[in-house]
C-alpha cells in the first residue's frame, strides 16, 4: 500500500526536477549572452563567485582578456553580464525602474537591515529618500565635523599611548578605525555613545556582534552561504553559525534603534531640535514631521527604525575600510605621505572646519586616488525587471567575431557593476591605471568624465537615484582622520606587501595570508615624531647677524621635545604673543630658555632678557603643528638638532 503512494510521489518529484533542469539548459543555450566572451570553469553551485570574493583584482585580469563586456557564471551556473562600458553603466544606474537589486540582494540586505533605504525600490525608495535627504545636506555635515575631529583626536591619543616611549609600534589600524567610526556614527548619527574607543569601558555588544558577523575568519564563507540561502529560501531554516550571528547583530541593532527613536521623539515633542541636537536621527525625525510632508507620505515608526541599522552599517563600515586602505597606500608610498603631511601642517589646529578640510588640494587628490584604487565596495549588482537593450559607448566582438554596439538583456538577467574594475581600466585612466598616483587628479583624463558618478568622477558612491546618500559624511570623516593622524604619525608597512590580501565580499576586507585565522586586520608600523630634512638655512647661518638665536633639540625627535626660538626683530612681542595664542589653543606647555637650559615658565612672556620663550612640545607630532604655525608667523625661525644642523622650517 505504501509503495502505491510512494512511487507516484517520487516519480512526480523526479519529473519536476528533470523538467526544470531541461528548461534551465534550454534557456541557457538560447540566452542572448551566450556568445559573449568570458572566463571558463566556475563551480556549478556558486559559479565564478569564489574568484570574485577572494581577489579584488581578478576582474582586472578578466578585463584584459575579454574586454569591457563579458559574461560570468553566477549561482547555479546562470549567465551574468559584466560590463565596464560607461554608457551602459549610466543607463543601468539611471533607470532604476528597470534595473533593481533583485531578489537575492534584496533578501540579504533586508534580513540584516530591514526595509531601509538600502533595501527598498521605486516609489518607496523615493518616498524614504525625500525625507532622509535633508539630514545629509552640506550645512548638516558642516555641523558634524567637530565630532569627526574629536573622535580622530581620541584615536590619535590612544595610539600615542600604545606606542609609549618606544617611539614606534605595530598596530592593527583596521580594528581601531572600526571602533572610531562606530563611535562617530553613534554620536553624529543618533546622539548615542557606544564608547568603543573607551579603554575602560565595557565591551560594546553591538560592536562585538558586527565584528563577528563581518570580520571573523569565517565571514568570507558566510557571505556565500547567505547568497545560497537567499536563492533557496528553504536553506535559511538550516542552522548555521552565520545565521545565529546575523540574528544577534540584527536583534541588537533593532533593540538600540527602537530606544533611540523613542528618545528622539520625546526630545522633539519637548521643544524641537535644539542647537546641540545635530545628529542625523533628530534631523530625520524633524524632517518627517514637517508640514511640507503630507501625512500619507510620512515614514512610520517602523520605517524610521529601519533607517537606523542602515546608518549603523553603511555609516561606519565603508569609512573605516577606506581610511585603513588610505593609510596602507600611504605606507607604501612614503613620498606621497610626506607631501601630504607637509600640506596638512599648514594650519595650527586640531579642530579644522569642513571648509578647511576641503581647502587642501593634495588631501583631495589623495582621498580621490584612494577611492579610485581601493573603493570600499568592489562591485554592486542589478537585476533586469524587464527585457531591455543596453547602449554601448564602444562596439564589441562576440566569440564568433561578430560586432555589436548594444547588448540584449532579458528579464531576470543579473548584471555586475564592477566598481573596482572601472577605476583601474586603462582605457579610461591611462597606462598607469593600476598605480597609486594622486597627482593624476590635477588633470584627469577626459574619458573619466563619462563615468556615472555623484562624486569625483568615480563609481565609489554610485550614481542615479540610488547613489550613496551619505557620501559627504564619509568623505569629510576620512579627511578629518587623515588630517589628525598624518600630522601625528609616520606610517610604514608592518609586513611584506604581498602578505596582505584584500578580499571583496563585496565590501573590501584586508587580511593576512600568514594569519588565515586572524580575521580581518591591517597592521602597520606607527612612529611618532615628524622628521625634517636637515638643511642649514641661510637665515640660520646668518642668525648672529640678524638677531636669530640658534636653537637645538633638547632630546631625540621620537618621544622628546623640540625647541623653537623666535627671531628677534621689531614687533617681536606681538609675534611671540601670536605664537603663544596658537600654541595655547592646543594646550601645550612653555619653557623659558637661557644659556640653553630649559626651565618651566608659568607665563609665556618676554622678561627683557633678549630671548623670546621657546615652545616646548610634549609630543613631537604637535611640535610640528606649532612649528608650522610658528613658520607662518615668523618664517625665519629655525630649529637645530643636538649635532648642530639647522632644520629649515
Amino acid at each position: 500500500m505504501t509503495s502505491q503512494f510512494l512511487i507516484p510521489i517520487v516519480a512526480t518529484v523526479g519529473f519536476y526536477a528533470v523538467y526544470h533542469l531541461v528548461k534551465m539548459v534550454q534557456k541557457d543555450n538560447t540566452h542572448p549572452l551566450r556568445d559573449l566572451p568570458g572566463p571558463k570553469g566556475g563551480n556549478f553551485v556558486i559559479g565564478h563567485y569564489r574568484e570574485l570574493f577572494q581577489n579584488h583584482s581578478v576582474t582586472d585580469k578578466w578585463g584584459k582578456e575579454f574586454g569591457a563586456n563579458y559574461q560570468l557564471r553566477g549561482l547555479f551556473n546562470r549567465r551574468e553580464l559584466y560590463t565596464t562600458d560607461t554608457r551602459a553603466l549610466t543607463h543601468i544606474l539611471v533607470n532604476d525602474d528597470i534595473y533593481q537589486k533583485g531578489h537575492v540582494s534584496h533578501t540579504i540586505v533586508t534580513n540584516l537591515l530591514g526595509n531601509g533605504l538600502l533595501s527598498v525600490e521605486t516609489m518607496e525608495h523615493k518616498r524614504q529618500r525625500k525625507i532622509v535627504n535633508p539630514a545629509f545636506g552640506v550645512p548638516q555635515i558642516r555641523g558634524l565635523t567637530e565630532i569627526f575631529n574629536q573622535k580622530s583626536v581620541q584615536l590619535r591619543d590612544i595610539w600615542i599611548r600604545e606606542i609609549g616611549d618606544s617611539g614606534s609600534s605595530r598596530i592593527d589600524i583596521f580594528g581601531w578605525l572600526r571602533k572610531m567610526t562606530l563611535d562617530v556614527i553613534g554620536e553624529a548619527g543618533f546622539n548615542y555613545r557606544f564608547n568603543a574607543l573607551d579603554p575602560n569601558g565595557q565591551i560594546n555588544e553591538l560592536e562585538e556582534a558586527l565584528t563577528r558577523l563581518m570580520h571573523s575568519p569565517q565571514s568570507h564563507r558566510q557571505s556565500i552561504v547567505r547568497l545560497l540561502q537567499a536563492e533557496i529560501p528553504i536553506l535559511a531554516f538550516l542552522p548555521t553559525p552565520g545565521a545565529k550571528i546575523m540574528d544577534e547583530a540584527r536583534g541588537k541593532m533593532m533593540e538600540i534603534a527602537r530606544q533611540l527613536l523613542v528618545d528622539s521623539q520625546t526630545d522633539i515633542k519637548a521643544g524641537g531640535v535644539s542647537a546641540t541636537k545635530r545628529d542625523l536621527l533628530s534631523l530625520l525625525v524633524q524632517s518627517n514631521t514637517t508640514h511640507e510632508i503630507q501625512e500619507d507620505q510620512r515614514l512610520s515608526d517602523t520605517d524610521v527604525i529601519a533607517q537606523i541599522p542602515t546608518f549603523f552599517v553603511a555609516g561606519h563600515e565603508t569609512t573605516s575600510i577606506a581610511t585603513a586602505l588610505a593609510l596602507h597606500a600611504l605606507s607604501l608610498h612614503p613620498s606621497v605621505q610626506s607631501k601630504l603631511r607637509k600640506e596638512l601642517l599648514n594650519i595650527a589646529t586640531d579642530d579644522p572646519t569642513m571648509d578647511e578640510l576641503n581647502s587642501f588640494p593634495y588631501l583631495e587628490n589623495v582621498v580621490r586616488e584612494v577611492m579610485r584604487t581601493y573603493p570600499p565596495v568592489a562591485f554592486s549588482r542589478r537585476e533586469a525587471m524587464e527585457d531591455d537593450v543596453l547602449p554601448l559607448s564602444k562596439s564589441y566582438l562576440d566569440r564568433n567575431g561578430k560586432s555589436y554596439n548594444t547588448i540584449s538583456v532579458p528579464k531576470g538577467t543579473l548584471i555586475q557593476i564592477p566598481i573596482s574594475a572601472v577605476h583601474r581600466d586603462k582605457a579610461i585612466w591611462g597606462a598607469d591605471a593600476e598605480v597609486f598616483r594622486p597627482e593624476r587628479w590635477d588633470a584627469i583624463p577626459e574619458a573619466a568624465s563619462a563615468i556615472p558618478s555623484v562624486w569625483g568622477n568615480l563609481l565609489t558612491f554610485l550614481a542615479g537615484p540610488h547613489n550613496c546618500i551619505g557620501f559627504r559624511f564619509s568623505i569629510i570623516e576620512i579627511k578629518s582622520l587623515l588630517f589628525t593622524l598624518l600630522r601625528t604619525f609616520e606610517f610604514a608597512p608592518a609586513v611584506p606587501e604581498d602578505t596582505i590580501e584584500i578580499k571583496p565580499t563585496p565590501v573590501l576586507r584586508p587580511t593576512l595570508r600568514t594569519e588565515p585565522k586572524g580575521g580581518n586586520q591591517l597592521p602597520l608600523i606607527l612612529q611618532t615624531g615628524v622628521r625634517f630634512t636637515p638643511r642649514v638655512s641661510d637665515a640660520a647661518q646668518r642668525g648672529g647677524q640678524r638677531g636669530h638665536k640658534r636653537g637645538r633639540a633638547i632630546s631625540a625627535a621620537s618621544g622628546g621635545h623640540v625647541v623653537v626660538w623666535t627671531p628677534e626683530h621689531e614687533g617681536a612681542q606681538n609675534t611671540t604673543m601670536a605664537t603663544t595664542r596658537s600654541a595655547a589653543a592646543l594646550g601645550h606647555d612653555y619653557l623659558h630658555c637661557r644659556d640653553n637650559q630649559p626651565r618651566p615658565r608659568p607665563a609665556p612672556a618676554d622678561d627683557g632678557g633678549g630671548l623670546h620663550p621657546p615652545i616646548t612640545i610634549p609630543s613631537p607630532p604637535s611640535a610640528a603643528v606649532i612649528i608650522r604655525a610658528h613658520e607662518h608667523i615668523a618664517p625665519a625661525a629655525c630649529c637645530c638638532s643636538p649635532r648642530g644642523e639647522a632644520y629649515s622650517l
